[in-house]
């Protein structure tokens, strides 16, 4: 894959566990994720992940695609409700952390190549938040 693209794991994970959590309630969470880990760590030990080569190409463009797809469908829920968009100094302030985001992403790899630039971007906008006790929505606040 290319950086950036959701796809592999982190994507059909997620998809997976969302459903999950609604099912079973958020305490089978953690084991989930552990499990999964597990099994991963499993694979990369015996080598297992040269498998993947057997699975033809045509099959994993399906597989992202239909997984874009569902990604997307469970994306246009928040434009179907009722709830009010951003205005004023709360979307002032998310235009600002997502633009901040984004400069990370952009700028960090002309410094150095040896951290991933989203992990940065992510960790440190997230820690800023925290630190700063910035005034945003967060996934909790959506959830509810």
């Amino acid at each position: 894959g290319r950086p950036g693209m959701v796809s592999g794991a982190a994507g059909s994970m997620a998809v997976v566990i969302v459903a999950l959590v609604v099912q079973h309630g958020v305490q089978y969470l953690l084991a989930t994720v552990l499990l999964g880990g597990l099994i991963m760590l499993a694979f990369g030990l015996l080598r297992l992940g040269k498998l993947v080569r057997m699975v033809p190409h045509p099959v994993m463009l399906g597989f992202v695609n239909g997984l874009a797809i569902v990604i997307a469908l469970a994306q246009l829920e928040h434009f179907k409700s009722g709830e009010a968009w951003l205005s004023g100094a709360p979307l002032y302030m998310m235009i600002g952390l997502v633009a901040l985001t984004m400069a990370i992403v952009y700028l960090m790899p002309r410094l150095t190549r040896a951290v991933p630039p989203a992990l940065v971007a992510i960790l440190g906008v997230g820690l800023a938040v925290y630190l700063l006790g910035l005034p945003t929505r967060t996934l909790g606040d959506m959830a509810h």
